[in-house]
Order: structure tokens, then C-alpha cells, then sequence
């Protein structure tokens, strides 16, 4: 997969198709749009090209704030994962407030047709762009006659399951704790990465000793409890549990904390990276009277996350 960071750096391609989107989480519903693009380009003997925008339109516009302002995929993370579908190029635009003001019309002639280059769009039912959002297909369809290219439009995403595959849904679900819904609508389990760094040494006095996780500025953690999780160390997976919240048994922190302990693990990896995969919530943060009282609770908790562990490596 080529990828072209700004448009300065786009090599324009002209038998391409060519669809539109900030895909973030590369969720179900994405999946279906990137396969109908792929599938599309082998049939027409064409390239296959998608565009997207960093960063994410949420972290640049004011009307978005808190937790709706957090993305379910960094760029990278974005990337990584649409590696996997046979895409042959993806152009990234540098999103900022005056490319946001760009009128529909011009998006499509002088950024689209003129600088990356196409022969045809393949655009989601809901989809809407330039300034305002007031693009939409019925433009595109003004333009194709114009500049003669071909507008396909996708009917919305569905399956057995009748599930509601979108981004904001996901965040909104992640938000309250829900990670088995929101796996469901991914594809696969939410996951975050974090660099392992020095906390107050706790976890050891409490036989549970804990990594303590940096957090990335703009992706979305999900709500505060403790979770079941794998855990991705230097390319090897080990399971664990995570607690995030603000430790209220020790006296409440000022700030959110993410600390996951891994079973069976003995290894110094503060200063590393790791990646976080959230398979279920086993309960709320709650304050505990005393650490025996604590340490009773976190031995159940290994329990649950064990069993729910498991069941996930028998599917």
C-alpha cells in the first residue's frame, strides 16, 4: 500500500477508483465499503484509492469537545489497519480550519479530480463532505457529467445481526464500558497503546504489581472499571486485567489512570510500548475499606478475567 502524506506528495492517477471517508476504527461498516472498492478496481482493471484526513475533522473543529473529541484510531493505527484490505494507495490530508472551508464543489474538481485523480467515486450512503457537509452524491453527480467520471453509491451496511455500524456508535459504547458490543461492531476487540512508565509502586504491595500506561492525547479509553485484557509485549500476547479510574480506595487521584497487571509476567518493560486489547468489563472502579479487602476483590477479578480469557482463545 502506497501511502502519500499531503497532497503535495500524491502522484495523480487517473484510472482509479476512488472513495472518501475519516474511517475511523476501520470498523464493519468500513470493511464493506473498502471491499466493494477493492473488488471494484480488479474487476475494472484499475487502481483502488482512498483518501482520508489528519488529523480526524473532531480534533479540529470547536463545535466538538471532551470525549466526543477522541478518536478510535491514531494515523498510524488507521494505516495499519487498512494495510490489510489491498488497497493500493491512500492519500492523507492535512485537515486544518481553512481546508475545512472548502467549498464541496471545489473539493471534488480541484482536489480530488486535479491533484490525486480518479475515474470513479465510490461514496457510503450517508456520506458528506466539504464545507458545511453540503457535499453529497447529487453533487458528485453534477460533476461526473462535467469531468466525466462514474458515481457509485453504496446502500448502508447490514447483516443478521442488525447492528449499528458507525463510528459515533462506537464511541458512545466504549464510553459506558461496553467493549463486547464494541468489538462486535469493529470486527475485533478496541485496543490502545501506551508507553509503560513509573507509577507509585502499589500494585506490588497488593501481590498485583501494575504498568502503568502514558496516555495518548486524542484516542478514546474506555469508560473507568476494570477490564479483561491481552496484552501486546515485544510481538508476544499475554493475558492480564486493567483497572482505569482514579484509584479511590488509596484516595482519589486528580486524574485518570490506566494500569494493567499481566498474568504471569515478571519482565521490566517500563519505557516500552505495549497494546492494550479489551475483551470485557468485569465490574466498576469501587473503593474498597482496607487493602485485605482490596487484594480479596482483585483475587476474584483474576478469576472472572481469567474464565472470560479463556473463553475468547476457544472461539
Amino acid at each position: 500500500m502506497q501511502v502519500f502524506k499531503g497532497l503535495d506528495s500524491v502522484v495523480k492517477d487517473s484510472n482509479s477508483i476512488l472513495t472518501v471517508g475519516t474511517f475511523d476504527g476501520v470498523h464493519l461498516g468500513h470493511k464493506y465499503i473498502l471491499n466493494e472498492l477493492t473488488d471494484g478496481a480488479k474487476l475494472n482493471s484499475c487502481s483502488s484509492s482512498l483518501v482520508t484526513f489528519d488529523p480526524h475533522p473532531k480534533l479540529v473543529l470547536e463545535k466538538y469537545g471532551g470525549d466526543n473529541k477522541k478518536v478510535l484510531t491514531t494515523l498510524d493505527e488507521k494505516l495499519e489497519l487498512l494495510n490489510n484490505f489491498g488497497i493500493e494507495r491512500v492519500v492523507v490530508v492535512e485537515f486544518t480550519k481553512d481546508f475545512a472551508n472548502i467549498r464541496s464543489e471545489d473539493f471534488i474538481e480541484k482536489v480530488l479530480y486535479q491533484k490525486i485523480g480518479f475515474s470513479e467515486v465510490l461514496i457510503g450512503y450517508d456520506h458528506a463532505f466539504g464545507k458545511d457537509r453540503e457535499g453529497s452524491v447529487s453533487v458528485l453527480n453534477k460533476f461526473s457529467n462535467k469531468l466525466g467520471f462514474k458515481v457509485r453509491e453504496l446502500s448502508e451496511f447490514t447483516d443478521d445481526r442488525d447492528l449499528n455500524y458507525k463510528s459515533s456508535n462506537i464511541r458512545s459504547l466504549l464510553r459506558n464500558g461496553d467493549v463486547v458490543q464494541a468489538a462486535k461492531l469493529l470486527g475485533r476487540p478496541y485496543s490502545l497503546s501506551g508507553c509503560v512508565i513509573h507509577g507509585e509502586g502499589r500494585g506490588k504491595d497488593l501481590a498485583y504489581p501494575t504498568a502503568n500506561l502514558l496516555q495518548m492525547k486524542d484516542k478514546l479509553v474506555p469508560g473507568t472499571g476494570v477490564y479483561a485484557v491481552t496484552v501486546e509485549v515485544d510481538c508476544c500476547k499475554y493475558q492480564g486485567m486493567m483497572n482505569i479510574g482514579i484509584r479511590p480506595t488509596f484516595g482519589a487521584g486528580k486524574s485518570e489512570t490506566l494500569e494493567v497487571h499481566l498474568f504471569d509476567f515478571e519482565q521490566s518493560i517500563y519505557g516500552e510500548t505495549v497494546r492494550i486489547n479489551f475483551v470485557n468489563k468485569i465490574r466498576d472502579e469501587q473503593k474498597f475499606k482496607n487493602s485485605n479487602e482490596l487484594i480479596s476483590q482483585l483475587n476474584k477479578d483474576k478469576i472472572r478475567a481469567l474464565n472470560d480469557l479463556n473463553i475468547l482463545k476457544e472461539a
